[in-house]
């Protein structure tokens, strides 16, 4: 967790000095804190070479933790071709291969990220089965795919960016195809958990998102074009949705 105490500690820190404010107008502290528009939102965490590497290693902290548990949340054998959305280093899609002998999987991420999945993915015995490719999934033409993964990726956005990004995924999946949603989930009644009120302040402070609920997600996805939609809570950092394409 070394990056992301690191992240916390030299960029979140100052931030939530400004969560009064935050609260009040309901959005980030970019400006307010760095002088910085928040328009280009990971223009932020992707500045140097430095704090790229510390922000991704920090999302790899959560994701080694978390993804083993969220791949095997539901029974994903009968797919054949994982596309993790914004894949970092590629731990959602290592778990993955590695726990389902049958699939292989692409990471796509921005350029500046590639080079660090490819390093972290040739740790994997899994390695053969996942490649790593380049692009902007708001523009740039998704991987195909019958199983594309989000992990901590709809916390960061707007809703009509969410719903943007999700009715390419829909176009993009064949009949029968789904989403595998990897977040933290609050209660129905919004009483907790505690730390997914926490991280969704977080997500105030320093981006365009919050958490949401399952039923919240059910919402976004049935307008998106998804069928079933279920949801599993994992007992780690994250929890895990998945979304059907009607057949």
């Amino acid at each position: 967790m070394t990056g992301y105490i690191l992240y916390s500690n030299d960029v979140l820190y100052r931030m939530w000095e400004n969560l009064e404010d935050a609260v009040r107008e309901g959005s980030n502290r970019w400006e307010q804190t760095y002088g910085q528009s928040s328009a280009a939102l990971f223009d932020h965490f992707f500045s140097t070479e430095e704090k790229l590497a510390t922000f991704i290693q920090g999302m790899h902290g959560f994701g080694v933790i978390s993804s083993p548990a969220v791949v095997r949340a539901f029974d994903l054998s009968h797919f054949q071709h994982l596309a993790d959305l914004g894949g970092a280093t590629g731990h959602l899609a290592i778990a993955a291969c590695e726990q389902y002998p049958q699939l292989r999987a692409t990471v796509f991420d921005l350029p500046k990220v590639i080079p660090l999945a490819r390093k972290n993915v040739q740790q994997s015995p899994a390695r053969d089965r996942i490649e790593c490719a380049a692009g902007d999934f708001f523009s740039d033409a998704l991987p195909p795919a019958d199983l594309y993964a989000l992990g901590r990726i709809l916390h960061d956005w707007s809703e009509e960016k969410i719903e943007r990004l999700l009715s390419r995924i829909v176009e993009a999946l064949p009949a029968g195809g789904a989403l595998l949603i990897a977040e933290r989930l609050l209660d129905d009644d919004l009483a907790g958990p505690a730390a997914a009120h926490m991280q969704s302040l977080n997500m105030l402070i320093c981006t365009e998102g919050r958490e949401r609920t399952l039923t919240q997600y059910r919402q976004l996805l049935e307008r998106a074009g998804f069928a079933r939609v279920e949801g599993v809570r994992t007992g780690q950092p994250v929890d895990a949705v998945l979304a059907s394409k009607h057949a």
